[in-house]
């Protein structure tokens, strides 16, 4: 455990006045002094401990101290009234920092008291990352090219998230045989996925939400069924694509009867997906965890930020894949959009903190950020839990 410490004497000196008069006491007046803090101010502490240190004072006097906390993060800690064993109440996560700032960087004042008077001394405990391998899941990750690049770049943010148990099978086909049901009818698709989950040893599968008013749960109960015989504690997650032909957004979401794209497609995911489709599959299949994951939401916030110029970066509507939000009219999706979306698929399949995340996205715009506030905003009820 890396610790780093600096010192701090805090000393409470009386300063007793003489009386007027004159006095013929050969014994004077024991004046009471307040207790004497002697300690560090700064520690570190590795992340998943609750140990932090032992809080020690004297007193001129032997008087009996007794030790409080108080400041902005003291709610999170807990301290021996008398022995002055300061701890966390629950352990720290470093990518889930509860302090004031969420920083990772705690800050406490520690009063000892002697009944009487009292010292106080600021420490502040900073939270060391630990490479704790923490594990991560065998997935099976299947759609067609508005579900590929998020997957590519979300296999590799997970390894670089320090989720090195994480694995991975991606299936992929061009359009609507990409599709849940485009999968299933295809034959070298259908065996190949099947072969996949006979191994048993899958945690995840992820498919893609599309569009099939006639019977929107085409292919994804074929797949679940399918998929429980030798996966029973399966989760199932449905991502949520950007809707197509950006060029055309402001005609469809009329058509529809909306103002603009960004409501349609708020309809897409509340009453499209979540109330046609996630909520039937939890009739259908109650023992099995159902979640989305709104990843459309990332092209429309980085398609808003470029209309309103606060883009950090020189980035066209259309163009290349390195430097633009869509790369053709269709609009598949540029770096910049499939970087944050696969930010979202961090947060939304394994929790991470995108707000003390620190993967290259390659961009001065703050991807994080955007993801971040995107999942805050999406609904807990079709979050995993």
């Amino acid at each position: 455990m890396k610790k780093n410490y600096r010192y701090l004497i805090i000393l409470v000196t009386a300063l007793v006045g003489c009386g007027g008069g004159g006095s013929n006491s050969e014994t004077p007046e024991q004046v009471n002094t307040a207790p004497q803090l002697i300690g560090l101010i700064d520690f570190a502490i590795d992340e998943n401990t609750t140990e932090i240190t032992t809080i020690q004072a004297t007193d001129a006097e032997g008087d009996n101290i007794t030790y409080t906390i108080e400041g902005s993060d003291s709610a999170l800690m807990t301290i021996g009234i008398l022995s002055g064993e300061l701890s966390f109440i629950s352990p720290p996560d470093y990518e889930n920092p509860q302090d004031s700032n969420q920083d990772n960087i705690y800050e406490v004042t520690i009063i000892a008291s002697d009944g009487s008077l009292s010292s106080s001394l600021g420490i502040i405990i900073s939270i060391n990352d630990v490479l704790e391998g923490m594990g991560g899941s065998n997935m099976l990750l299947m759609g067609n090219s508005f579900f590929r690049p998020y997957a590519e770049r979300f296999s590799e943010l997970a390894l670089d998230a320090d989720f090195l148990e994480h694995r991975d099978t991606i299936v992929m086909r061009g359009g609507v045989y990409g599709t849940p049901i485009g999968l299933w009818t295809k034959e070298d698709t259908n065996t190949e996925i099947k072969q996949i989950l006979d191994s048993g040893n899958i945690d995840i599968l992820g498919m893609t939400w599309y569009l099939n008013e006639n019977n929107p749960l085409s292919g994804f109960t074929e797949w679940i069924d399918y998929a429980l015989q030798n996966n029973p504690s399966i989760k199932i997650f449905v991502h949520i694509p950007p809707i197509d032909f950006p060029a055309d957004w402001q005609q469809v979401a009329e058509d529809y009867g909306y103002n603009n794209i960004r409501d349609l497609y708020g309809y897409l995911v509340s009453d499209l997906s979540h109330k046609a489709v996630i909520d039937q599959l939890r009739e259908i299949y109650p023992s099995t965890e159902i979640f989305t994951l709104p990843t459309g939401w990332a092209t429309f916030d980085l398609v808003d930020q470029y209309e309103n110029n606060l883009l950090l970066d020189d980035i066209s509507l259309f163009g290349s894949y390195d430097d633009s939000i869509f790369r053709d009219t269709k609009g598949h999706q540029g770096k910049i959009v499939v970087n944050t979306g696969a930010l979202i698929w961090l947060n939304g399949l394994y929790g991470v903190n995108l707000r003390t995340n620190d993967s290259d996205t390659g961009f001065n715009t703050d991807l994080h950020t955007i993801a971040e506030n995107i999942m805050d905003l999406h609904d807990p009820e079709y979050k995993q839990q």
